[in-house]
């Protein structure tokens, strides 16, 4: 690929080393924030609003230099409020789901609920941003090519759990000895795990990042 490609890719394992490590902490960040200001007098705004706008822009800082990514933003925000609010409506779903893993597989009951509900907070952020990365690699989201995109999905979803497993056991642990300005912690440690399991995907052999377009 040639330095005058206006979309720039992850070329080398150095290059795939840093994008992780940036973009677990754009994420732990992300999420962190978003976990500060829910446990400190913006709950509703931060759970059902806000956390896909900041969480999103933090890892549009880590995208941008590769070009193609300009609504990742915007596309973040509004994939957030669209699956939190269907997921509030899902509860006579969801709860029975969580009960049941809890009565099979032991652990609390907030953690499988946390863990169910995982997913379903952050799927319409998932399928925003998998269009716009459909869009960079310049593919229909429907084309059997474009399978590695649809790969977005699966691994946001994962993360999702991730981030509802994780915080429930480290908010079990040291949520009550923390002050209440590091209690986000919890929550941004989620999120780390998140860009973990995402970054790792996006620096993997089916990246869309690698795509030249």
């Amino acid at each position: 690929m040639s330095a005058s490609t206006s979309h720039r890719a992850i070329a080398s394992r150095s290059q795939a080393a840093i994008f992780l490590a940036a973009w677990v902490l754009a994420n732990l960040v992300g999420g962190f924030f978003a976990g500060f200001l829910e446990n400190n007098g913006l709950q509703f705004m931060a759970s059902l609003i806000l956390t896909g706008a900041i969480v999103g822009s933090l890892q549009w800082f880590v995208l941008r230099p590769m070009g193609g990514f300009r609504w990742w933003p915007l596309a973040s925000a509004l994939g957030w409020i669209v699956s939190t609010f269907l997921q509030s409506l899902m509860q006579g779903i969801y709860t029975p789901v969580a009960d049941a893993l809890w009565r099979t597989f032991g652990l609390w009951e907030v953690f499988w609920l946390v863990v169910v509900i995982g997913p379903l907070m952050i799927w319409g952020m998932a399928i925003a941003q998998m269009l716009i990365l459909s869009h960079r690699v310049g593919r229909s989201v429907l084309a059997q090519e474009n399978r590695q995109v649809w790969g977005w999905l699966v691994v946001s979803l994962l993360g999702g759990a991730a981030i509802g497993g994780v915080g429930a056991a480290l908010c079990a642990a040291f949520c009550q000895s923390l002050p209440q300005t590091l209690v986000g912690l919890v929550q941004g440690l989620g999120w780390a795990v998140y860009g973990l399991i995402t970054g790792l995907w996006l620096v993997g052999p089916y990246s869309p990042l690698k795509e030249q377009v």
